[in-house]
C-alpha cells in the first residue's frame, strides 16, 4: 500500500516538474527569442496602382508564430501558428455589399417615414384651421376688451407721471445741500481709502507669488543639481540607449525617384537628401526626375526585437532607490 501511495506522488512530482519546466522554458523563450519584422514599402505611379502597397512580416521562434499583413488596396492580416491559420481577416467586398444593402434599406425606411410625416402635418394644417376659423368671435371680443383695458392703465400713467414731475419740481434748498456736504466727502475719503487698500494688497500678493516662484526655481534646482539625480538620470539614460539599439533595423535599403513641376524644387530635396548622407549611408539612394512629376520607390526594413531588453528597463527603473527618491523630491514629499 505504502509502495502504491509513493508511486503516485512520484507520478505526481514528475508531471508538476514536467509542467513548471515547459512554463520556465516558454518564459525563457518569451524573453530572450526575438522577435524578427521584415518591411516592404513601395509605390508606383500608373493606372490601376494602388497609392502605397505596404508588405510586413514578423515571426518568432523558428517561425512557430507568424504574422503577415498587406496593404495594396485593403488591409489583410494573417495569423499563424505552426502550420494552423488562427485569424485571417476577411476580404473588405463582402462588408461593402453589405454595407450597401442597409444603406439603401434605411433610404427607404427614411422615404416612407418622411411620406407619414408629411400627411400627419397635412391633417394638423387642416384642423388648426378649422379652430381657427371657430375661435375667430372670440378673439374680436377679446381684442376689444383688451384695448379698452389698455387706454384706462394709461390714464393712470398719466395721473401718476404728473405727480412725478409736480414732486421732481420741488429741487432741494440751500441748506440741504450744505448738510449733505459732509456725508458726501466721507464717502468720497472712504473710496480712497478701500483703493489705496486694495492696491497695497496687490502689490503684496505679487510680492509673494514672486517669492514662492523664486523658491521653487531654486528648490527644483537644488534637486537637479544633486548626485541622486545625477545617478537616477544616467540610468535612464543608460535603459534609453539599450532600447534605442534594439529598436534600430538590422537592414535598411531604399530607392527613391523624386520628381516635382519646379527642377529647382528637385534640386533642393536632393541637395537635403545630400546634407541627410550621414544618417542614411549607403543604404537609400535618391535620383531626381527633372523632367516629370512623379514620385516612386521601395523601401526595404529588416530588424528584431527582444522583450528582455524592455523587462530589464522596466525593472530596473521601478526597483532603483534613486528614482523613487528623485520621484518624491519633484512632487515636494518627505525624502
Amino acid at each position: 500500500m505504502l509502495h502504491i501511495i509513493l508511486l503516485i506522488l512520484k507520478i505526481i512530482g514528475i508531471v508538476l516538474l514536467c509542467v513548471l519546466g515547459i512554463l520556465i522554458l516558454t518564459i525563457i523563450c518569451l524573453l530572450y527569442v526575438p522577435i524578427r519584422y521584415r518591411i516592404e514599402i513601395t509605390r508606383q505611379e500608373g493606372e490601376g496602382q494602388p497609392p502605397v502597397a505596404v508588405w510586413m512580416k514578423a515571426t518568432w521562434l523558428l517561425h512557430f508564430v507568424n504574422v503577415l499583413v498587406r496593404y495594396p488596396a485593403e488591409l489583410r492580416i494573417r495569423v499563424r501558428v505552426m502550420f494552423f491559420t488562427i485569424w485571417r481577416s476577411s476580404d473588405g467586398g463582402d462588408g461593402d455589399e453589405q454595407a450597401s444593402g442597409k444603406k439603401k434599406k434605411r433610404s427607404k425606411k427614411k422615404k416612407a417615414s418622411a411620406k407619414e410625416e408629411s400627411e400627419e402635418a397635412e391633417e394638423k394644417i387642416k384642423e388648426t384651421a378649422k379652430e381657427n376659423d371657430k375661435s375667430e368671435p372670440l378673439r374680436r371680443r377679446e381684442d376689444i376688451q383688451k384695448t379698452t383695458f389698455m387706454e384706462v392703465e394709461g390714464q393712470e400713467e398719466a395721473g401718476t407721471l404728473k405727480e412725478d414731475e409736480e414732486d421732481s419740481e420741488k429741487s432741494p434748498s440751500f441748506t440741504d445741500k450744505l448738510r449733505a456736504l459732509p456725508v458726501i466727502i466721507k464717502k468720497i475719503i472712504l473710496k480712497i481709502k478701500s483703493l489705496f487698500e486694495n492696491i497695497q494688497y496687490t502689490i503684496q500678493g505679487l510680492c509673494d507669488k514672486i517669492k514662492s516662484i523664486s523658491d521653487n526655481i531654486q528648490y527644483y534646482k537644488d534637486v537637479v543639481e544633486s548626485d541622486t539625480f545625477q545617478n537616477a538620470y544616467g540610468l535612464c539614460k543608460e535603459e534609453l540607449t539599450a532600447i534605442l539599439k534594439c529598436l534600430k533595423p538590422q537592414k535598411v535599403e531604399g530607392n527613391l525617384i523624386v520628381g516635382m513641376d519646379d527642377p529647382a524644387t528637385t534640386g533642393k530635396i536632393l541637395s537635403i537628401c545630400g546634407m541627410l548622407y550621414p544618417v542614411l549611408g549607403g543604404h537609400v539612394d535618391v535620383a531626381g526626375d527633372f523632367e516629370r512629376k512623379r514620385i516612386e520607390g521601395r523601401l526595404f526594413i529588416k530588424g528584431r526585437i527582444r522583450c528582455f531588453t524592455f523587462l530589464r528597463a522596466a525593472v530596473r527603473i521601478y526597483y532603483n532607490k534613486d528614482i523613487k527618491k528623485v520621484h518624491r523630491l519633484l512632487k515636494k514629499e518627505a525624502a
